[in-house]
């Protein structure tokens, strides 16, 4: 497995790279007004109506949390939240400061196996997530100021 810079000719973002723009844009709106408490609009999955907490419940008050330098809270609330966080924040830099600009993009080269194994590894970061939410209850614990 290694990391290259790739001489890409289209400046059009990558799912990845679009995806993490059109979030991140979003949030820069939203984070702001629900913590001044100006929007009240709450987010959930379709599992936490079935009553059960989903693999990223607590990731908005994790997000929230950091932004407001709470950094202990904000790992409490959900730890994957976070490395999600910063996966899309590189998502979005490396679209606008390397891909725009100089027309490169970082790629990871990986053989098939090395890339099966990948995907075990973030599934198994998703599952036990999943159970440290589950377990801990910081699903249910609301953000404090």
């Amino acid at each position: 497995m290694r990391l290259t810079l790739a001489r890409d000719v289209k400046r059009v973002p990558s799912p990845w790279e679009g995806f993490s723009l059109l979030i991140l844009a979003a949030a820069a709106v939203y984070l702001p007004l629900w913590l001044s408490g100006t929007l009240e609009v709450p987010l959930g999955s379709p599992l936490k109506f079935l009553g059960l907490a989903c693999p990223l419940c607590g990731g908005t008050r994790a997000v929230g949390s950091l932004a407001l330098g709470h950094f202990e809270a904000a790992l409490r609330y959900n730890p994957l939240a976070l490395l999600i966080l910063a996966a899309m924040l590189y998502g979005a830099g490396s679209f606008l400061f390397l891909v725009l600009p100089l027309r490169r993009r970082i790629q990871l080269e990986a053989t098939p196996g090395q890339t099966r194994a990948l995907w075990v590894v973030v599934g198994l970061l998703f599952a036990a997530n999943w159970a440290y939410v589950l377990i801990s209850g910081m699903h249910a614990v609301p953000m404090k100021a």
